[in-house]
């Protein structure tokens, strides 16, 4: 582990420097700030944030050696899995302190292709923190948190940002219409299969392939509204039942 790395620091930063960004660091990676996978990922980097900082805050020997691995004199220990997770990992020749909220971005998105979505819950987070005016960005972290079964209201919280942001985000309002009707709330997942079909009628979700079922995006609409208007009818239903149990009673 390289502490400067870590720290996204200079090898000639200065102790106050040292202090100022493990401090920074800290605050962003703190593990109270996360939860599910995310705090797995936080706890590992906070872990490597203590390491670094205590590694080289006091100078002598042990900073002078930091400063050699960096130049090269001194060999690198191999990574083994003993050791913190290093979210910089696949960043090539770029130092980590250079990195924009963009290529933490892109981060994100190779870590989730491999299937690592806890690393990339913790990466998009990350460039959340950097730049939350992207809808690119609330609109990939909702998708890890459906592909993860995360917190519902986080990932409603991501999508409505995302589509604020860019209210033309088509793949993003199908699934904030899926959410909101698998979470029962048939009026807004009806609104929402309006928006969408009226920004995209042609779009595969509207017309699937043969042998799969024809639909329109009124006829998904009318299915939406007919099912919130089949709950209304069994509660009507059930209420009616309890008072004839109360007047039996009676």
């Amino acid at each position: 582990m390289n502490p400067y790395e870590v720290l996204e620091i200079s090898p000639g930063a200065s102790p106050e420097e040292i202090k100022a960004a493990y401090h920074r660091m800290a605050k962003i990676w703190h593990p109270d700030r996360y939860t599910g996978d995310a705090k797995v990922e936080a706890e590992a980097r906070f872990r490597a944030l203590a390491e670094a900082f205590n590694q080289i805050k006091d100078g002598g020997p042990r900073r002078e050696e930091g400063q050699a691995r960096v130049s090269g004199a001194v060999p690198v220990p191999a990574p083994n899995r003993t050791q913190p997770i290093q979210l910089s990992e696949g960043s090539g020749d770029k130092a980590a302190g250079s990195k924009t909220a963009d290529d933490w971005f892109k981060d994100a998105k190779a870590a989730f292709e491999a299937k690592e979505t806890g690393r990339a819950l913790a990466l998009i987070l990350y460039s959340l923190r950097m730049d939350p005016e992207k809808a690119e960005f609330h609109a990939f972290h909702a998708r890890i948190l459906e592909a993860t079964g995360g917190n519902p209201r986080t990932k409603v919280a991501a999508l409505e940002t995302a589509i604020k942001l860019n209210p033309k985000d088509v793949d993003s309002l199908i699934l904030l219409a899926q959410t909101f009707q698998n979470l029962g709330m048939q009026a807004r997942a009806t609104r929402l299969w309006e928006n969408v079909h009226n920004l995209a009628p042609t779009h595969p979700i509207f017309n699937p392939a043969p042998g799969k079922g024809a639909g329109t995006g009124k006829a998904k609409a009318k299915e939406q509204l007919q099912g919130l208007g089949e709950q209304f009818s069994a509660l009507v239903a059930e209420a009616r039942i309890a008072l004839g149990k109360i007047f039996k009673r009676g």
